[in-house]
């Protein structure tokens, strides 16, 4: 868990001294500081700066050779070695640039990287975008951030997010992107509940295995619901050193049932609960840390943040999470209107859409909201196995016709080769953002100001959107 930035220039000015003002409003992210800048020949304008942020007792993200500088930021859960960045910059010597980048994108993880050498910058990213990666450029300046506070710093308004999946190559020449890996679209095929569910299982066993190797003791962001249930379960049925971890408000729903489950599950389970005054102080902070004022990711981030928060006190750099289930499974009620209303080709292209958005609906948020803890959140369903494979489930086995208030049924069904209580296999879906309480509060707070709750966050925004730190 850190940040990473690279900043290449025409520009009559030091392209180290850039890095490190970017740097500067990423310390919430790590506050070990490190650039490094490749030395061109006499006379050559185009100067590149890498630099990275990482969190005292980690492990080095940037590593250099005389002609070559690579930063990483993330995790290659089968090459753990590849996020210090000395195994791809070794690759990088053997080979190319573009092949060693290749292989590094095909690997398992979530990650972004950045390699430079003389003239040259290169930027990639993993195939779901776990790790949140911007960029900008104009003609005599180009970006890459883990967050776009870093490049509006630098005067470089007009960011984008870099696509999963991806690599790019910025030379004199210009600026060219290339896709490496992606998701094909759903293709169906012939299997009963119980194949779809056996083989779930199989690769949803393989991925914890993966998300949690060499971690220690894991933390479960836990509601009691069926994803984090699940994802509990099989941590400790692979034999994780795993505690759960609930948050809520005064009163919430999730609150209410967690210990029971908790117990039910045989699982260790450490609660806390937030003061209703201070959600204030916390929607500023995450409207700075997340870079948009959206009430549904605002509502998702504050409970995601509390729990890295309890997760890191509890002594845990990882944290699981059941993110990307319902995408996959139909978890939420819109599919439902969309197969009564439309059919099943459209809930299948809207369940396809769902998946490869997820990195700018779901995961970047995600990661901004608990990297100031150093707590890396990982979740089983993104892993690429679970989601070619969801991909080809039959959607009926995600979502029945007649206003189904219950779908994601292959995956109940899956919960239950893993004797998960019925009382949570059967659980309606519940978001984070109403079992916690935190969007009912927010509104809440708005309604006082005299608000829209849309104006209430937009002038939050702007207020704190300059902030050269976390609020």
């Amino acid at each position: 868990m850190g940040a990473i930035v690279a900043v290449s220039t025409n520009a009559d000015e030091d392209a180290r001294a850039v890095a490190e003002s970017m740097l500067s409003t990423l310390k919430h992210r790590g506050s070990v500081v490190e650039t490094r800048s490749i030395v061109g020949q006499e006379g050559e304008s185009v100067k590149c700066a890498l630099g990275c942020a990482s969190h005292p007792n980690s492990s080095p993200k940037i590593a250099s050779s005389p002609r070559l500088i690579v930063a990483v930021d993330g995790s290659f859960y089968e090459k753990p070695e590849f996020g210090e960045g000395e195994a791809i910059l070794r690759q990088v010597e053997r080979s190319s640039p573009s092949k060693a980048i290749k292989r590094a994108v095909n690997e398992i993880g979530g990650f972004v990287g950045l390699v430079a050498r003389r003239k040259c910058l290169y930027a990639f990213r993993d195939v779901n975008g776990l790790k949140p990666l911007y960029y900008a450029h104009t003609r005599d300046l180009t970006g890459f951030a883990s967050e776009r506070k870093a490049l509006w710093k630098i005067g470089l308004v007009d960011t984008q997010a870099f696509p999963p999946g991806y690599a790019c190559t910025l030379t004199e020449k210009g600026f060219r992107k290339i896709q490496l890996a992606h998701f094909r679209h759903p293709t169906g095929k012939r299997m009963t509940l119980a194949q779809a569910s056996a083989n779930l299982s199989r690769l949803l066993t393989k991925a914890v295995k993966r998300i949690t190797n060499e971690t220690g003791k894991v933390a479960v962001a836990f509601s009691g619901g069926l994803d984090s249930a699940l994802t509990a379960a099989i941590a400790k049925k692979v034999n994780v050193d795993v505690e759960a971890v609930s948050v809520g408000l005064p009163g919430s729903p999730e609150l209410s049932t967690v210990n029971e489950f908790a117990q039910k599950m045989d699982l260790p389970i450490t609660v806390e609960t937030f003061s209703s005054d201070s959600v204030e102080e916390y929607v500023r902070r995450l409207l700075w840390l997340i870079e948009e004022p959206n009430l549904m990711k605002v509502s998702v981030a504050v409970p995601l943040h509390w729990a890295a928060m309890v997760a890191a006190r509890r002594g845990c750099s990882v944290m699981l999470c059941g993110q990307g289930s319902d995408e996959l499974f139909g978890g939420y009620y819109k599919y439902a209107r969309t197969l009564d209303t439309k059919g099943r080709r459209a809930l299948i292209a809207q369940l396809y859409r769902s998946v490869i958005e997820s990195s700018q609906v779901n995961y970047e948020r995600d990661d901004q909201a608990t990297a100031p803890f150093g707590v890396e959140l990982r979740t089983p369903f993104a892993d690429p196995d679970v989601i070619r494979f969801s991909l080809t489930i039959p959607s009926e086995f995600k979502v029945k016709e007649h206003n189904d208030l219950t779908r994601k049924w292959v995956l109940r069904n899956t919960a239950k080769l893993f004797g998960l209580p019925d009382d949570i296999v059967s659980r309606r879906k519940k978001a984070i953002q109403h079992g916690t309480g935190v969007e009912n509060a927010i509104r809440k707070l708005a309604k006082s100001h005299s608000l829209a709750t849309d104006q209430y966050l937009s002038k939050m925004f702007e207020d704190v959107k300059r902030m050269e730190s976390m609020p």
